[in-house]
């Protein structure tokens, strides 16, 4: 018995752990890329975007940074949507540009999505 309560203890702290990582990781993502967006929209060079750049774009960084700012309220929702914008951006890169356009830094910004996943199966477990 005492030995249940421990191993329910401890799953706990795992999600809470995994949640706050995932939560302030994703703060910074959301705040890189609205600081990105907007010295990109007030720049000499405007928007400009093609069809093909455009539907990129609304994957990285618009389905992204929705995805994770859902996530904050609705863990498995936006982590869904976050996770998928990244699945459907590369998609997009390798549908239009015949490459998938893997970059770490897009990567690194795309963890929070799994993480709020994690969270939310761990924590529906838990409930059950």
């Amino acid at each position: 018995m005492e030995e249940e309560k421990n191993v329910a203890i401890q799953k706990n702290m795992t999600v809470i752990i995994l949640r706050w990582i995932a939560r302030i990781w994703s703060y910074i993502v959301v705040a890189f890329i609205v600081l990105f967006i907007g010295a990109h929209l007030f720049s000499s060079e405007g928007i400009g975007l093609k069809l093909d750049d455009a539907i990129a774009f609304a994957f990285f960084p618009i389905g992204l940074t929705l995805g994770l700012i859902i996530a904050w309220w609705k863990e498995g929702l936006g982590g869904i949507i976050a996770t998928g914008s990244i699945i459907a951006f590369h998609l997009a890169m390798l549908y239009f540009g015949g490459n998938p356009d893997f970059v770490l830094l897009i990567e690194l910004l795309a963890v929070p999505g799994p993480l709020f996943i994690i969270c939310w199966l761990l924590s529906r477990k838990k409930q059950q």
